[in-house]
């Protein structure tokens, strides 16, 4: 009696293995033409983009060896058509806004898309390779499955048969599954190591499809939208009342009084916000070898109201934080930055604000549109329109981007045209880490630090300076700056290290380093309001940070910003400003610097070590403002603050 199994049973066997080899050359062969269009920048990219496109695929494919016959097929092709899907919008987008979509803003950005072109206006040619592996991949699943698998000989029923097959079947997932994730894991570090943080952050979501590849960009959005949901606490209606209670409480009425400048004081002027990248206040005033390293913000401050202790209260968004607190006074979140997670809230913002009283609104950035997601962004903070890298002519380029007098160049030609009163907001470029410039562009001697990390950020200072005084003459020509509010500032402190040594000895602190308070104490950042000729000027000691900054100016154009629901203070007239908080664990408040995290309390001025006690309120302070910040995002309260019982 012959116990051979049938030729034709086992000819028509369903063959997961070739089959989920087939769908995964084949996807993987679609992904890279898709990907063709989003350019590639370096040698380490190409690696990271294989291992990241791989891991996910790799990943999608493995599901299938755990399925038989019908559902083998009909998985793979439900694969292949939401891998197909995806790399569509991803191309859409792409080529629209120069960038890649997310989870958050897909509803919006489909609409915005439609809204303003004929989306088949987008197509290319060689996008018919999206649906050329349907081809294959459809006779394929039909050679190697049927609605009913056939029966098997006698033999096949013994369970050593059956076992043997789920373990074929179990061990395929398994080595896919290890495979694709290791792969992924591969690709994150290699990310990692080339731009350190950007994977946690998504700053930059072009950069990171360029160098992992659109799926498994979308794998790490997906992944990020889960923790912020799953982090996100219910909000009940005691904690809704709390919030509003407490909104209230702390943000009395502006004091109108006699001291300068008055409510008022710049009502109907345009506004002139630069936001600078890395200037630090320690520079301000200083010289080296005897030339000033900001000479034309020195000079700048003899006319206009300076803040000597303003703090950085920037926190894993940088630049973006800085932006966003300047402009809608709220705290950063406390992970990730609010233009990448939520670019869809309601904001009430200075754009937002000076547009419904009849101003033009722009911001000048010569970043990428998609930087830091700035596309998106740029209309939640009410800026009618964006210049952006795609707007300026071509130019010389310094780290980032368009060097800084190059920006300020075109930007003033922006402003020439713009229809009175205008707010427009600048971002420079060329000073940020690691600094560094073309040789003929460093024109201050810094000779004890030549060829230093800090050296190169004197140099880069001191360039952005110049750029700012080339503007401001400009204005001046044009007849602008007598008409203008500016206001200067720097975004975050410089990512100078602490042990720096050639930091500490140009601050004077010499071999023993920098301590604890001075380093605190070191991270103010200057900020400079000049108004109109005629107006008092002088040096404000006030505590506040950039979450001051946006009702300051709501006073200083005549607006009570209690009537707003920001969570800064005005500077010049609120009863209750003073205060600079930052996440990572310090409060300015009252005279004293406290480190929560260390259990620290200094007197500021002096550095002396005060008592510490766990009822302190600036532990309250810090715990409330932060945890009420959170909450806000997490529930898209801001605009609702006011509605207090």
């Amino acid at each position: 009696m012959s116990f051979a199994r049938p030729l034709s049973a086992k000819s028509n066997k369903p063959t997961p293995f070739i089959l989920g080899a087939l769908a995964f050359v084949l996807f993987l062969t679609k992904i890279y033409v898709v990907l063709s269009a989003f350019g590639l920048i370096t040698r380490l990219q190409a690696q990271s983009r294989f291992f990241g496109t791989a891991g996910v695929l790799l990943i999608l494919c493995s599901v299938a060896f755990l399925l038989k016959g019908r559902g083998r097929g009909l998985y793979l092709l439900a694969a292949d058509l939401l891998v197909t899907v995806v790399s569509f919008f991803d191309l859409l987008f792409l080529r629209h806004f120069d960038d890649i979509i997310t989870l958050c803003t897909f509803v919006t950005a489909w609409q915005d898309l439609t809204g303003t072109t004929a989306w088949w206006s987008l197509l290319r040619p060689q996008d018919i390779f999206l649906i050329v592996d349907f081809f294959f991949l459809v006779p394929a699943a039909l050679r190697f499955r049927s609605s009913r698998e056939p029966a098997a000989h006698p033999a096949d029923s013994r369970p050593s048969s059956k076992h043997r097959a789920l373990f074929y079947r179990a061990g395929g997932f398994v080595l896919a599954l290890g495979l694709g994730l290791l792969a992924l894991n591969r690709a994150s570090t290699m990310l990692e190591k080339d731009q350190p943080g950007i994977a946690r952050t998504l700053y930059s979501k072009l950069y990171i499809a360029q160098s992992i590849g659109n799926l498994d960009f979308h794998v790490l959005d997906a992944r990020r939208a889960w923790q912020i949901r799953l982090h996100t606490p219910p909000l009940t209606p005691q904690k809704g009342l709390a919030l509003q209670q407490w909104f209230k409480a702390t943000h009395p009425p502006s004091q109108h009084n006699n001291v300068p400048p008055a409510l008022g004081v710049a009502k109907g002027k345009n506004l002139i916000i630069i936001q600078v990248e890395s200037l630090q206040q320690f520079v301000i005033g200083k010289k080296i070898d005897g030339k000033e390293i900001t000479p034309n913000l020195n000079r700048l401050i003899k006319n206009s109201y300076y803040f000597d202790h303003y703090y950085g209260e920037t926190w894993n968004g940088g630049t973006a934080d800085a932006e966003f607190m300047a402009n809608v006074s709220q705290y950063p979140v406390s992970k990730g930055s609010a233009f990448i997670d939520y670019p869809m809230n309601h904001y009430t913002s200075i754009g937002s604000t000076f547009a419904a009283a009849g101003y033009t609104t722009t911001a000048i950035e010569a970043n990428l549109p998609g930087f830091w997601g700035m596309d998106l962004m740029a209309p939640a903070l009410g800026f009618q329109q964006v210049m952006d890298s795609d707007d300026f002519k071509p130019g010389r380029n310094i780290g980032l981007g368009l060097a800084d007098p190059d920006m300020f160049q075109q930007g003033a030609a922006r402003l020439e045209q713009l229809k009175q009163p205008f707010y427009s907001f600048f971002v420079t470029l060329s000073s940020h880490y690691p600094f560094e410039l073309p040789p003929k562009d460093r024109t201050l001697q810094v000779a004890p630090y030549r060829h230093t990390l800090f050296g190169h950020y004197l140099q880069a200072v001191h360039y952005t300076d110049q750029a700012i005084g080339s503007f401001l003459d400009r204005l001046q020509k044009d007849g602008l700056l007598a008409n203008s509010v500016v206001v200067i500032y720097g975004d975050h402190p410089a990512p100078l290290p602490r042990h720096d040594t050639q930091l500490s000895s140009f601050l004077g602190y010499g071999a023993k380093g920098i301590d604890d308070y001075h380093w605190q104490e070191m991270q103010k950042i200057p900020l400079i309001i000049h108004l109109p000729v005629g107006v008092d000027h002088g040096i404000e000691h006030t505590v506040g940070g950039p979450v001051d900054l946006f009702p300051t100016l709501l006073g200083l154009f005549g607006q009570d910003a209690s009537h707003y629901p920001l969570i800064g203070h005005d500077l010049f007239h609120s009863p209750l400003a003073g205060l600079a908080i930052s996440r990572n664990g310090v409060v300015y408040e009252k005279g004293k610097l406290y480190n929560v995290y260390g259990r620290t309390v200094y007197q500021m001025g002096t550095g002396k070590v005060l008592p510490w006690s766990d009822s302190n309120p600036a532990l309250k302070l810090y715990n409330t403002y932060l945890n009420n910040t959170d909450l806000i995002f997490q529930h898209d309260l801001q605009q609702k603050l006011l509605h207090a019982p």
